[in-house]
């Protein structure tokens, strides 16, 4: 009998990523997770690092830690690989904390001005 597997849905994850990783690690972590979704069949649809995000200070501290670097990641999974995904993060050690949400629409275009406002700053 075959299997129903749901069409992909948009997920949004944030990453707070531990102030003891050096730039160059950093770069290779942010590709990593972004690999570890693509592993578990999941695409990558955006990436944002920087502004407004990057190394932050945190409320209160976890882990001893009081500094972070936030990423937040926009991709489409297959809802039953979500665990699958979550339980590696879990398992990184430099990933001090996470929170993967489903979006309830389609994900909003990262940093594109919208028509009207594009218009209006030609004028």
């Amino acid at each position: 009998m075959p299997t129903f597997e749901p069409l992909p849905r948009p997920y949004e994850l944030m990453v707070l990523i531990s102030p003891e990783v050096t730039d160059e690690a950093l770069t290779a972590e942010v590709d990593g997770i972004s690999a570890l979704i693509a592993q578990h069949g999941g695409e990558v649809t955006h990436v944002k690092r920087d502004t407004p995000w990057g190394r932050r200070r945190l409320a209160y501290p976890i882990n001893k830690f009081r500094d972070a670097t936030y990423v937040l990641y926009h991709f489409n999974c297959a809802p039953s690989r979500i665990i699958e995904i979550e339980r590696d993060l879990k398992l990184n050690e430099r990933v001090i904390r996470y929170l993967l949400i489903r979006q309830e629409g389609a994900p909003a275009a990262p940093e594109a001005p919208a028509e009207s406002e594009a218009v209006e700053a030609a004028e």
